[in-house]
């Protein structure tokens, strides 16, 4: 994917600076300058070195960030990730385990920033997507690729305050 096949799924997007996840230096506003336009886009994202970031809200996207090095071993941990991957949602393999995209509905907005040790939830502000390049040098990668799910009420109970 690039970020004009991002933005024609509704997907807003950024540029993020090449093998890094922090917005491109020349955004005034960081994710909230997110967008659609195409101008922008193919201005922003000349340079194929350029990672591609997802702004969350705008997309009515939620995603649980699934981070192996922070789970503690915690048996819970895999319980979620195992409900992600059950409920066959968008999902991208990051450098340290798992982004599990889900639609979520505009009044949908008070989500918690993390459900527990290893699983950050992200709903404002913005994810690195593929193909973009993390900073160890790990290569974001969709290993799920279908539209992402709504929201399971189950999840969103755990998810919100």
């Amino acid at each position: 994917m690039n970020a004009t096949t991002y933005a024609e799924q509704n997907w807003w997007v950024i540029p993020l600076k090449p093998e890094s996840k922090e917005p491109a230096r020349h955004l005034r506003h960081g994710y909230l300058d997110a967008t659609l336009d195409k101008t922008k886009i193919a201005d922003w994202f000349a340079d194929p070195k350029t990672n591609i970031g997802i702004g969350l809200a705008q997309s009515f996207l939620v995603v649980l960030d699934f981070d192996f090095r922070n789970c503690k071993g915690n048996l819970k941990f895999y319980e979620y990730l195992e409900r992600c991957f059950e409920s066959n949602t968008y999902v991208v393999s990051t450098a340290d385990g798992y982004h599990c995209y889900y639609h979520t509905a505009p009044e949908h907005n008070n989500f918690k920033g993390k459900l527990m040790d290893g699983i950050d939830i992200k709903h404002k502000g913005y994810v690195a997507a593929p193909p973009s390049i993390h900073p160890s040098g790990f290569q974001y990668t969709v290993v799920n690729d279908v539209r992402p799910q709504v929201l399971p009420d189950d999840l969103a109970k755990v998810m919100m305050w």
